[in-house]
């Protein structure tokens, strides 16, 4: 059976791969960073096969808690055959007053967690017969830039990036992609763009091709493509699930 890490999976699109990998009979270790609540309602969410479910709090940008995280999953389940790094940071400000401090917190969850978690996850992988995959979760902000997100969209622009040196490094063994959502309804996004009101979400909505703003289960599917053997000859790709939003 394999068994699939999912950092930042107790919310959005995190919980729906989470959730889906496990509905579909992975083995699943479910990451967060601070919020209790939601973490023992996501592992509520498994009490189907509770066995093959378990729940770590980590700070993906801190060392010792990446290893302990990669080594409890290994520990429990005997292998690591998945990671998606999806655990991300937003905190919106203009440059002139960002401080160092928020483009720090921002990076070193969006970038340095991911590439510590690679780094523990892929050590696993590589000695294993069947080696694994890697999926970075990325944003649309890493493809176009806005205003007041200077760390966010450097942070997933590089991640993109980040992807390539992956796949060129770990392969053949490892694959490694990006999964990028275009704008997808969360409890965040519901509050950053006011998508609760129904003339901002028309407004939305009719600005994409496909008229409908993205669902976490959107970005959950595209990921289980990536890790299909359908996908056995792509690596180093970046798959954006956004209706067509971005496409020019």
């Amino acid at each position: 059976m394999s068994t699939a890490i999912i950092t930042g999976s107790t919310s959005g699109i995190g919980r729906a791969i989470a959730l889906r990998l496990h509905a579909s009979g992975y083995n699943v270790v479910i990451n967060y960073a601070n919020d209790q609540r939601r973490a023992a309602e996501t592992l509520d969410q498994c009490a189907d096969a509770p066995s093959r479910a378990l729940l770590i709090k980590a700070d993906v940008s801190a060392e010792i808690d990446v290893k302990r995280l990669v080594s409890s999953a290994v520990e429990r389940f005997g292998s690591i055959d998945v990671l998606v790094n999806n655990a991300a940071r937003v905190i919106d400000r203009s440059i002139l007053d960002m401080t160092e401090q928020e483009w720090n917190q921002v990076v070193d969850v969006n970038m340095k967690g991911a590439f510590l978690c690679s780094k523990h996850a892929a050590s696993h992988m590589l000695r294993q017969s069947a080696g694994g995959s890697i999926i970075n979760v990325g944003a649309s902000t890493g493809i176009r830039g806005r205003k007041n997100g200077i760390n966010t969209c450097a942070s997933k622009a590089g991640l993109m990036l980040m992807t390539q040196c992956l796949a060129l490094e770990l392969g053949p063994k490892v694959r490694v992609n990006t999964v990028v959502p275009g704008l997808t309804l969360t409890e965040e996004t519901l509050r950053r763009f006011h998508l609760d009101d129904p003339s901002v979400m028309r407004e939305r909505a009719d600005s994409i091709p496909l008229r409908r703003i993205g669902e976490p289960s959107d970005v959950a599917d595209a990921v289980m493509l990536l890790l299909s053997n359908q996908a056995r000859f792509i690596t180093g790709q970046r798959l954006v699930v956004d209706g067509g939003q971005y496409m020019w």
